[in-house]
């Protein structure tokens, strides 16, 4: 009778250990979520994927929509009369229109142009998916798209639009 009563405790204090376990990771599981650790909009990291021949890096966006990050390019030519611009990947209408030169949204930098080899620190607007300057709070997230619109002779208006990067930062 006696091995039945030492198993009972042995289960017992099995079952308690175990059950305090299981409690303090469900208080810290629970802790964390509600902490947003998470949440999606963490895993989103800043990145600036840049097509071939052009470079794009460090960037960073304001609450204000000021993206300034590390614009260059590798084609070979020379680009004159160079103008950035930056559209919101869910945007549907407005914004800069990446195939009209001069359209709203469109901005020149210091210099304007580049040889092939040369990168610049280089500040624009991003637009919002209305065509807006886009306006966020600390820690949202913004994913789209920069274009650039450029020409291969000196005094030329700008006749070559390419997309150059897609984006994704969150405002800090």
């Amino acid at each position: 009778m006696r091995t039945y009563r030492t198993k009972a405790q042995s289960a017992m204090e099995y079952l308690m250990t175990y059950g305090w376990a299981i409690l303090i990771i469900a208080v810290v599981l629970g802790a964390l979520f509600s902490l947003g650790v998470f949440g999606s909009g963490n895993l989103l990291g800043t990145a600036c994927i840049a097509q071939s021949g052009y470079l794009c890096s460090n960037p960073t966006l304001t609450a204000a929509g000021a993206l300034t990050f590390t614009y260059g390019q590798n084609t070979g030519s020379e680009q004159y009369d160079t103008w950035l611009a930056c559209t919101a990947t869910q945007a549907s209408t407005g914004g800069p229109n990446p195939q009209t030169y001069g359209s709203p949204g469109w901005q020149g930098f210091t210099g304007n142009s580049l040889i092939s080899g040369q990168s610049t620190p280089v500040t624009i607007n991003c637009a919002s998916a209305t065509g807006a300057v886009f306006t966020g709070s600390i820690g949202q997230s913004y994913t789209g798209t920069i274009w650039s619109e450029y020409s291969t002779t000196s005094g030329g208006a700008p006749s070559i639009i390419a997309q150059v990067a897609t984006l994704s930062v969150k405002v800090s």
